[in-house]
């Protein structure tokens, strides 16, 4: 229960930051609209069949992964400009509720941007207007899709955070480590998209991994952001130790 509650705190506190600066859901949502734009003028010309519905899954999580991306490099940001991320971690808070609140707002800010893609996605595009005859099952494939690229993500975004690591590297960690999700989300859409039977098994298998990935990134979550802190601190005070040696 405390676990709960801090994270909780911790959570509605990122969230109302969020809506005072608008940073995140902004960017998030003109890139989401921008990548909209894209894909109608790219594909609008292809004929409506199987080639247009094998596509569809492709848009969706393509600009799922770059939004998440994006939202990953920033939500440290805040930590990382004022230093404070070592106090949080000093701080009697539960570590772990870091990391689901972290995790939590990045979600938030995904299903944000699927909110503004599907509907796009169906308003542009005939196949994927099957989406909203089973809306349980897309909303399923929606979140637990995200959830396990925002599980692996808020973990290297938080170890880089800590060891003052470049935003770039997010991307060159993620994208490796989310393929599998990646990949089990376009299948399942795609089966969504074909009225397949086995959706409410792929959407398990989601589940499944989302579990896995969560219970990893947890257990990994102290070693990756107090070790990243130490060899921080480490290198700094070498650099001030050598910077001592050539001053005298």
């Amino acid at each position: 229960m405390r676990l709960a509650r801090q994270t909780w705190l911790l959570t509605h506190s990122e969230l109302r930051q969020e809506l005072r600066d608008r940073e995140l859901l902004l960017t998030s949502g003109f890139f989401s609209l921008l990548m909209l734009a894209m894909f109608a003028l790219s594909f609008s010309a292809i004929p409506r069949g199987d080639a247009l519905r094998a596509a569809i899954p492709g848009m969706l999580w393509l600009s799922v992964a770059f939004v998440g991306s994006l939202t990953l490099t920033r939500i440290f940001d805040r930590e990382r400009e004022a230093d404070t991320l070592r106090a949080l971690l000093a701080a009697p808070v539960e570590r772990l509720a870091i990391y689901f609140a972290k995790a939590a707002i990045t979600l938030v800010v995904l299903l944000v941007c699927c909110a503004l893609l599907l509907p796009g996605l169906m308003l542009i595009f005939e196949p994927a207007r099957v989406m909203a005859e089973a809306p349980l099952h897309t909303l399923g494939i929606v979140v637990f899709g995200s959830l396990g690229f925002v599980a692996v993500g808020a973990l290297f975004s938080a170890g880089l955070a800590a060891g003052s690591g470049k935003n770039v590297l997010v991307s060159v960690i993620l994208y490796p480590l989310t393929t599998p999700v990646l990949m089990i989300d376009m299948v399942a859409t795609r089966a969504l998209l074909e009225r397949n039977e086995d959706v409410g098994a792929y959407i398990g298998q989601l589940v499944g991994l989302d579990i896995i990935l969560l219970t990893v990134g947890a257990l990994l979550f102290e070693t990756v952001v107090v070790g990243a802190g130490r060899r921080a601190g480490a290198g700094a005070g070498r650099r001030a130790s050598s910077g001592r040696k050539v001053g005298s």
